[in-house]
């Protein structure tokens, strides 16, 4: 597995003693790009390729609130790649202990054609299939919700956007995030991808609260949903 340390930062804080959950997530988003770059496949690389990974989706579970005091090392590996998609798992530990798990889901886009590619043969090889011998590192796609109507709107910014200037993975999902309570502490998450969304547009932020957690979208003004998350304390 690929290793990925980082020493906590200021901005990284959620309070004096815990982390946020969005560095979790920048943290194996980076560790998963790290690894590619080892193998030859970096942003860059791609797209000279044409190419780009889309994230379907991805489960994470927290076994504990993540310290503000000591480095988080993030080991990374493929389980699986074949066709056009790939599937990654990511272990975090913190001072010796797993603090946090996830699961993503990616498929290979050919940015030229503007429609899912098979995997170049040389990335299928080049990786492997790590075996996890973990229940947990089986994909589960989250459920989509309808709800009457928004709780508020917001609008996809500068900060917010990717490469492609399209809303980006990470920051769509700390969206989510935004809508929940500061103060609940969620052990499972699990994020959806459907339809992008871009700089500028106008999403609707909407919510269903459950006995253990809660549901949220992002929608268009058509209810086109871009990404959908369930955070539960199970």
């Amino acid at each position: 597995m690929f290793e990925f340390e980082h020493k906590i930062r200021y901005s990284d804080y959620k309070d004096f003693n815990t982390v946020k959950v969005s560095t979790a997530l920048e943290l194996i988003q980076e560790a998963a790009i790290q690894d590619s770059n080892q193998f030859g496949y970096s942003i860059e690389k791609l797209r000279e390729m044409k190419l780009a990974w889309l994230l379907l989706g991805y489960n994470v579970h927290f076994n504990k609130k993540m310290s503000a005091h000591k480095p988080i090392t993030t080991f990374t590996a493929v389980k699986s790649m074949k066709a056009a998609t790939s599937v990654r798992g990511a272990i975090l530990y913190q001072d010796g202990e797993i603090v946090a798990k996830s699961i993503a889901n990616w498929f290979m886009f050919d940015m030229e054609k503007m429609k899912p590619a098979r995997i170049p043969e040389g990335m299928l090889t080049c990786y492997g299939d790590y075996d996890y011998n973990d229940d947990f590192f089986n994909y589960k796609k989250p459920e989509i919700l309808e709800i009457e109507k928004p709780e508020y709107t917001i609008r996809v910014s500068n900060k917010e956007i990717d490469t492609n200037r399209h809303l980006n993975n990470e920051k769509g999902a700390e969206l989510l995030m935004d809508a929940l309570p500061f103060d609940f502490f969620f052990t499972d998450m699990s994020i959806v991808y459907k339809n992008q969304a871009r700089l500028g547009d106008v999403l609707g932020v909407c919510i269903k609260e459950f006995e253990n957690g809660y549901y949220v979208h992002l929608e268009t003004e058509n209810k086109d949903v871009c990404v959908a998350g369930t955070f539960l304390n199970n």
